[in-house]
Parts: C-alpha cells; structure tokens; sequence
C-alpha cells in the first residue's frame, strides 16, 4: 500500500511503471495460461495509452483468484503417482491374504486325501509346515509377512500424501493469497493510471477500497496460517499413531513366527 500511495509527478511514467508490472505478471502467466498472459498484456497496453475503458475491461476479464492459484499451486506430479500408488495397493493386502487362504484350502484338501491321519492337526500349524508339500501355497508366517509390509507402506504413502497435501498444501494457499493480493493492487493501480484526468475524491474511493481488500485477504492469510498450525499437530498424532500400528504388526509378525 505505501508503495500505491506515493505521488508520482508524470503520469506517463507513472502508467509505464505500472504496465511494466502487469507485464511481470503476464511473464509468470505465460507459462501456465497464454491466455491469461494476453489479456495481461492487453491490459499493460492499454495502461500505456491511457485507454481507460480497455483496461476496466481487461481487468473485468481477470479472476485474480484463479490466476493467482494458477501461478503458485503446481503440484509435482510424483504426488500424483504416489496418490494412484496408494489407491490401487489399498487392496493388495485383501488380494494376497484371499489368494493365500484359496491356495491353503486347496493344499490342505490334497494332504488330507493322501494322509487322512491328519485330520486331527491344527489347520494353522498344516500350515505353517506347508501342507508336507501337497499343493503349492504360501506359508502363512510368510503371509502375514507380506500383508504387514503392504500395510506398513500404504501407511507410509498415506503420511506423505496427507503431509503433502495438508501442510504444504496450507503454505501454498497462504502463498496463493499473497499472489492474489499482489495481483489485485496491480489492476486496481493499472486501471487508476490509465484515467489520465482522475479526480482526487475519486482516487481517495479507489485506495480506500484496495485498502479494504487488502485487509481482507491478509485476514484470510491469518485464517490460513492458524489452520496451518492445527494441521501440524495433526500429522504429528497420525505419525504416533502409524509408529504404534508399525510396532503392533511388528509384534504380530514376530507372534505368528514363534
């Protein structure tokens, strides 16, 4: 705002210096939106030439929000694996445990036909000894094994996604706010140094509107940060919990084995 508040003696480099900021802007929309980087150098233009109407139309046209999102928020797309990685393997420890129990049955039907004499050994300890070899099937230690890793990782993706998402999800929206802020002032100024004649009551209206806006977002930011904060004591439960869970399964496997 003090920078929006200091007095300027031409007002022909004052647009230059403005048009040279919506530009900047169009450089950092480019690469994102080739559209939106062209209404931002229309908008540049027509604050060079003093086109009052061009540039409230132009700046009509620009959702401040959108392109601010646009310009900070650009996930990298190993998230977007891991997130598909974690979807897909939610089912894997289903799959493996159905697939061990189809391939034990089975087994444990051959070895009671060849050997009726064990009928009265537990099922489990069969087992665990492999059936004596009839069949193929998986062991159930070996099983269990299996089932505790895939859980174990899709824990592991489900603490890196949610902390991707949550935390530096958070920071991205309060920088995302910041860009937005920035972008607003910018064509509130470029559409006040286009007005060539402006009157002082009618400048004094505009600043005290983007003061006023710019109050509100920088309440929006606060908002942002405090959740920010809830959300990192958040994660810090979920990775306690995700150590017990670890422990326990540990503990099983170990149980199982013994």
């Amino acid at each position: 705002m003090a920078e929006i508040l200091k007095v300027v003696p031409s007002r022909a480099s004052e647009r230059q210096r403005v048009a040279d900021e919506v530009t900047d802007l169009a450089n950092e929309a480019r690469p994102i939106d080739s559209a939106i980087a062209a209404i931002f150098e229309r908008l540049a233009d027509a604050v060079r030439l003093g086109r009052v109407d061009d540039a409230r139309a132009y700046s009509a046209a620009i959702d401040a929000r959108a392109v601010a999102e646009a310009i900070v928020v650009r996930p990298h797309p190993i998230w977007g694996i891991l997130e598909l990685a974690r979807n897909v393997l939610v089912f894997a420890p289903i799959a493996v445990t159905w697939f061990g129990l189809a391939t034990a049955t089975d087994a444990y039907a051959k070895l009671l036909e060849a050997k009726p004499e064990l009928l009265d050994r537990p099922f489990l300890l069969l087992w665990e000894q492999g059936f004596q070899g009839a069949g193929f099937s998986i062991v159930f230690s070996t099983l269990a094994t299996i089932d505790a890793s895939l859980i174990a990782v899709l824990i592991v993706l489900s603490l890196a996604i949610h902390a991707q998402s949550d935390l530096r999800g958070a920071r991205t929206r309060v920088a995302s706010l910041l860009k937005e802020s920035q972008i607003r002032a910018t064509i509130a100024h470029a559409t006040s140094a286009a007005a060539s004649g402006i009157g002082s009551d009618e400048a004094d209206e505009l600043l005290d509107e983007m003061a006023a806006e710019e109050r509100r977002v920088f309440e929006r930011v606060l908002d942002r940060e405090k959740q920010l904060y809830d959300l990192e004591g958040a994660i810090t439960e979920m990775r306690k919990g995700a150590a017990d869970l670890a422990r326990a399964a540990e503990a099983l496997t170990s149980l199982v084995k013994r």
